[in-house]
């Protein structure tokens, strides 16, 4: 293996250090050359959070934040706080960041938690809403069919019937769209 010098270039944002190497072999590259070669590795690293993107960290935390308050709703003004952005900017950069505005994404994690509510527990429906911070059983039922065309009722009686190896008769199971909701950036 030839003598190989790796020069480390170093990107760092609020949430620790981002790490590339560049190989540069001893052919003697100038260092004129090498600059080039880092300023090119820095505009990469760059363009993986660019501009108008929320940093890992923020991200990070405005996820935490709304799930933590899943139940009794918070503001976004109070999550754009906790990442040091204004209500605005906050917005801006999480689409940008996640595909969903914060208030989507919220409501997204509440009917995904609601889902786990009805297969997992016995709570009636109006309260699987409230625990999952809905203003009442009607706002809950609409939000979830709207997302799931179907409603909380009919889709816990198809997963029991499903654990149970049967499909009710005249049902049939719909191919949902995937829904990416990642708590951990």
């Amino acid at each position: 293996m030839n003598d190989v010098d790796v020069v480390e270039v170093f990107k760092s944002s609020q949430g620790g250090d981002k790490r590339a190497s560049i190989a540069i072999g001893s052919a003697g590259l100038g260092a004129e050359q090498i600059m080039t070669m880092a300023c090119a590795n820095l505009r990469l690293i760059a363009t993986n959070n660019g501009r108008g993107r929320l940093s890992y960290w923020q991200e990070r935390k405005a996820k935490e934040v709304m799930m933590e308050n899943l139940d009794c709703g918070i503001q976004i003004t109070a999550v754009a706080k906790e990442c040091s952005l204004s209500r605005s900017h906050f917005s801006r950069a999480f689409k940008n960041a996640t595909g969903h505005a914060p208030r989507d994404w919220l409501q997204l994690a509440r009917l995904i938690r609601a889902k786990e509510l009805l297969e997992q527990t016995d709570f009636s429906i109006s309260q699987v809403g409230l625990e999952c911070g809905f203003a009442d059983q009607s706002h809950f039922c609409r939000m979830f069919s709207r997302k799931f065309s179907m409603t909380p009722g009919k889709w816990r009686a198809r997963e029991k019937s499903q654990l149970q190896g049967g499909i009710p008769p005249g049902e049939s199971i719909k191919a949902s769209t995937p829904i990416r909701l990642s708590v951990g950036a």
